[in-house]
């Protein structure tokens, strides 16, 4: 891996770090708690996660190499997954984490994609539940026959070792962890993340929710996003906070159990995208929510995604009677080239919004206002796709301003590229020539998101390349994805839009229905009918996602092209001729 610090290349840490500090004293009477299926919890003191930490540490000794110091972690977020990570730093390693079969799609295509990160981290370990470690055998086979090396498969479950380490506080690494995502193309990449990064970032994320470790947080937010890894662990570990972990399929298959955790437990910090709450909030019943008290929640962060007003504000609805407060919704900005988090809301006043003028949208000119307000505005808004939610002011550390094409920057109010800077900028790609459309330039990140600044907040539009260019302004995917909850019958959360200069395709997992045509009515008079409009009526599972849950848009229109995707056209709306 080029230029990773290991045994060899790397320079011990000049100081121990906050976050292994709870390594060489941790408390008993704080720690984790994670679910199990059966609706019961496991509680680990911090002290009895040390002990697990120091013999997994030793057994990564005994099977990792030093001269190929990448370990990575296919494991569920579990007392598996937190030993096997300071596990392997405290062995000297570098640790990544990556989606366990379970999140992925067919066995074929995980044996690959994870072959492929052993080689890219120069891995001698991979570690995964018990139950996967058959298909981690073949995916460690696969990167050997390519010349990758020996890979060494381990069981998540350190328990049963003999042999301990001592533990220190003192990173043998430069480098964290190598925090993967696929993008919207098909090749996996890494982004390098060292210890000042993470220290840095997780302190930002805790100034900003005013974050002592005094009360308990729960998050469902797999460790494998960043979100979940830095935002929840490593924020939460550098102060021993009480930390209750559910998994993703755990809260889809019953959400309410995540919000017992904060209404009727009393914990006082969560994180999710938005859709968490919309999700939960259409799970839900009022029944459900007898006797809950949501007066606890100082903090839930939202991430990973664009502010979802709607959503948000039918948990708002439901919830509200019971003690709920909007002012706890705290919108962020985030990427895992800048460690995590960017900017951030602070909880204790309702988010803000604008309504923006959609169709006068264009790069580097003023964005049009056409009313100011609070997620209240938003959420209650006939239309709440015409709204977007502030995602706040930079976190302790960052810079950011909006950018022109040349990287100078613009006005207040102007919509451009979103240039980062600051202590929290990551150490480069993965492989260094990885395709993506950040980048890295001169110690700060040019983000590939449009956006602007307005009165000190930070507004995040969408992905400059998943945009269409309609007769001067830009259209983003991430526009018309909103749009989609506008027309009755739509889940937009079973739904992605692709683009491209011709097109604008919609991937359903829905049935086919009456929704289909007016659906693709609708997009096409909002782009006054300059591209084809088709609407694609798929099977569940068929939209693939990246790491954080954003749809990999352009690998999936090539797919669709290609005639890949199994499914059909069930709405179409051809491209109108040109007037005059």
């Amino acid at each position: 891996m080029t230029g990773v610090p290991g045994a060899a290349t790397g320079a011990p840490g000049p100081a121990p770090s906050p976050l292994l500090s709870w390594l060489v004293a941790p408390r008993t009477d704080r720690g984790m708690r994670f679910a199990r299926g059966s609706g019961e919890w496991d509680r680990y003191s911090y002290a009895d996660l040390a002990h697990l930490v120091s013999l997994a540490s030793a057994a990564f000794r005994a099977r990792a190499r030093k001269d190929r110091p990448g370990v990575v972690l296919a494991t569920p977020n579990s007392v598996g997954f937190v030993t096997g990570y300071f596990g392997a730093v405290n062995a000297g390693l570098v640790p990544t984490a990556i989606a366990p079969p379970a999140r992925f799609g067919g066995r074929e295509d995980y044996v690959r994609h994870v072959a492929r990160v052993l080689r890219l981290t120069r891995a001698s370990a991979v570690v995964g539940d018990p139950v996967h470690v058959s298909i981690l055998q073949a995916a460690a086979d696969a990167a050997a026959e390519d010349g990758g090396g020996p890979v060494a498969v381990l069981s998540s479950d350190f328990s049963t070792g003999t042999e301990t380490d001592r533990l220190s506080a003192v990173p043998a690494n430069e480098l964290a962890t190598l925090q993967f995502t696929s993008g919207s193309t098909s090749s996996p990449r890494g982004v390098r993340i060292t210890w000042a990064n993470m220290e840095a970032n997780a302190r930002g994320n805790s100034r900003l929710i005013d974050y002592d470790g005094a009360l308990q947080t729960v998050s469902w937010v797999p460790m494998y996003h960043d979100l979940g890894l830095v935002g929840c662990l490593m924020t939460i570990v550098s102060q021993q906070g009480d930390l209750s972990l559910m998994r993703p399929e755990q809260f889809i298959y019953d959400p309410r159990r995540w919000i017992d955790c904060i209404a009727r437990e009393g914990m006082a910090y969560t994180a999710a995208p938005s859709f968490g709450f919309a999700y939960a909030a259409r799970r839900l019943k009022a029944g459900d929510l007898e006797g809950a008290d949501f007066s606890t929640l100082r903090s839930a962060t939202l991430g990973a995604e664009r502010h979802d007003p709607r959503g948000l504000w039918e948990f708002t609805e439901l919830c509200e009677p019971y003690g709920f407060d909007p002012a706890v919704f705290t919108p962020c900005y985030g990427m895992a080239e800048m460690t995590l988090g960017i900017t951030g809301h602070a909880p204790g006043t309702v988010p803000q919004a604008v309504h923006l003028d959609w169709e006068s949208l264009a790069p580097e000119q003023p964005v049009k206002i056409l009313a100011r307000g609070t997620l209240r505005d938003a959420g209650a808004a006939d239309s709440p796709a015409q709204w977007l939610v502030s995602s706040g002011t930079p976190i302790e550390g960052v810079s950011l301003t909006a950018v022109d094409s040349e990287g100078r920057p613009l006005p207040d109010g102007y919509l451009g590229e979103l240039l980062l800077s600051g202590d929290s900028v990551a150490a480069g790609y993965e492989p260094p020539d990885a395709e993506s459309s950040s980048r890295f330039a001169d110690g700060s990140v040019y983000s590939g998101d449009a956006g602007f600044l307005l009165d000190g907040q930070t507004y995040v539009i969408g992905r400059l390349g998943d945009a269409l260019s309609v007769r001067g302004r830009n259209i983003y995917a991430e526009d018309l994805d909103a749009r989609l909850g506008d027309t009755p019958g739509v889940d937009r959360y079973r739904c992605a839009t692709l683009v491209d200069a011709r097109r604008i395709v919609v991937l359903a997992e829905l049935e086919p229905g009456e929704w289909a045509e007016r659906l693709a009515e609708a997009l096409s008079l909002y782009v006054g009918g300059v591209v084809d409009v088709t609407v694609f009526s798929c099977r569940r599972g068929t939209i693939q996602r990246t790491s954080s849950g954003k749809p990999r848009r352009r690998l999936m229109l090539t797919q669709y092209l290609d005639q890949e995707l199994p499914g059909e056209v069930v709405a179409h709306r051809p491209q109108r001729p040109e007037e005059g």
